[in-house]
Protein backbone atom coordinates (compact mmCIF):
# COMPACT_ATOMS: atom_id res chain seq x y z
CA UNK A 1 0.00 0.00 0.00
CA UNK A 2 1.32 3.58 -0.83
CA UNK A 3 1.39 6.49 1.04
CA UNK A 4 0.13 9.50 -0.76
CA UNK A 5 0.99 13.19 0.69
CA UNK A 6 0.01 16.29 -0.82
CA UNK A 7 0.85 20.09 -0.89
CA UNK A 8 -1.94 22.34 -1.20
CA UNK A 9 -1.96 26.07 -1.35
CA UNK A 10 -4.49 29.16 -1.68
CA UNK A 11 -5.66 30.25 -5.18
CA UNK A 12 -8.41 32.99 -5.24
CA UNK A 13 -9.45 32.07 -1.86
CA UNK A 14 -9.99 28.39 -2.94
CA UNK A 15 -7.91 24.93 -2.02
CA UNK A 16 -5.66 23.82 -4.66
CA UNK A 17 -3.13 21.04 -4.66
CA UNK A 18 0.26 21.56 -6.04
CA UNK A 19 2.33 18.85 -5.68
CA UNK A 20 2.17 14.93 -4.20
CA UNK A 21 4.36 12.71 -3.49
CA UNK A 22 4.14 9.15 -3.16
CA UNK A 23 5.92 6.59 -0.78
CA UNK A 24 6.01 2.96 -1.58
CA UNK A 25 6.32 0.99 1.40
CA UNK A 26 8.12 -1.83 -1.03
CA UNK A 27 9.80 -2.83 -3.92
CA UNK A 28 8.04 -4.20 -7.00
CA UNK A 29 8.49 -8.38 -6.80
CA UNK A 30 9.20 -9.03 -11.00
CA UNK A 31 12.19 -11.18 -9.62
CA UNK A 32 9.65 -13.60 -8.03
CA UNK A 33 7.83 -13.92 -11.81
CA UNK A 34 11.11 -15.74 -13.37
CA UNK A 35 10.88 -18.16 -10.76
CA UNK A 36 7.60 -19.22 -10.85
CA UNK A 37 7.92 -19.18 -14.63
CA UNK A 38 11.09 -21.59 -14.27
CA UNK A 39 8.95 -23.78 -12.20
CA UNK A 40 6.18 -23.98 -14.39
CA UNK A 41 8.06 -25.26 -17.27
CA UNK A 42 9.45 -27.83 -14.90
CA UNK A 43 6.56 -29.30 -13.16
CA UNK A 44 4.17 -32.03 -14.48
CA UNK A 45 1.12 -29.83 -15.40
CA UNK A 46 1.22 -27.93 -18.58
CA UNK A 47 -0.23 -24.29 -17.23
CA UNK A 48 -2.50 -22.64 -19.36
CA UNK A 49 -3.42 -25.37 -21.85
CA UNK A 50 -6.20 -26.61 -19.04
CA UNK A 51 -8.69 -23.92 -17.84
CA UNK A 52 -10.53 -25.90 -15.73
CA UNK A 53 -7.90 -27.00 -13.41
CA UNK A 54 -7.00 -24.68 -10.86
CA UNK A 55 -3.52 -24.10 -9.45
CA UNK A 56 -3.27 -23.71 -5.69
CA UNK A 57 -2.43 -20.83 -3.77
CA UNK A 58 0.27 -22.64 -1.87
CA UNK A 59 1.69 -23.53 -5.15
CA UNK A 60 1.53 -19.90 -6.41
CA UNK A 61 3.61 -18.01 -3.47
CA UNK A 62 7.22 -18.05 -3.57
Amino acid sequence: MSIIKSQYTNIKGKRAEFSRRTFKEEDRHWHKEAKSQKAQLESSHKHGTRKDVKVKMDRKLT
